[in-house]
């Protein structure tokens, strides 16, 4: 059995199908006795150039283990399949397990955007606190005061 590195491109209107794809390729893979090293999910990106006028697509990139005639099953089921828009295979002269650089920038930009959503989250809870406060102060102190300070909001906008 030979070792290759497989990336193919799904349609961004299918999406919603690559776990579904992934497992039925890794079944097509493992039945023979085809071992599957590493499965990335890179997501959806920008196309180098449109194909077919479509200008992103899913990214999936395989490692896999596997004899001739399960390749060309995989080549064949990729062939038939009208959300593949593209596929690349290439044989490898070894596993590779680790994660690919592509994999871990994706990796580190869902870290940063999880780090973004919690300091919205805090500003959020922050300014509600503050308001909450702003809203009792103004009760104690009676709503005529709260009427200048609305109308001058409204003279600025």
């Amino acid at each position: 059995m030979r070792h290759y590195e497989v990336v193919f491109l799904v349609h961004p209107d299918q999406s919603d199908q690559v776990p579904g794809m992934i497992e039925r390729y890794q079944s097509l893979i493992e039945k023979d006795g085809g071992k599957v090293h590493r499965t990335e999910d890179w997501g959806r990106r920008q196309l180098a150039f449109p194909i077919s006028k479509i200008h992103k697509a899913h990214y999936i990139m395989m490692n896999i283990e596997v004899d001739g005639d399960v390749l060309a099953e995989l080549e064949s089921a990729f062939r038939f399949n009208d959300a593949v828009i593209r596929n690349m295979i290439i044989r490898r002269k070894q596993a590779i397990t680790g994660n690919s650089k592509i994999y871990e920038e994706e990796l580190r930009e869902q870290e940063k955007e999880k780090e973004r959503e919690q300091r919205r989250e805090q500003e959020y809870a922050e300014r509600r606190a503050r308001a909450a406060s702003a809203g009792d102060e103004s009760d104690e102190s009676g709503p005529a005061e709260a009427r200048p300070a609305e109308a001058s909001q409204e003279e600025e906008a």
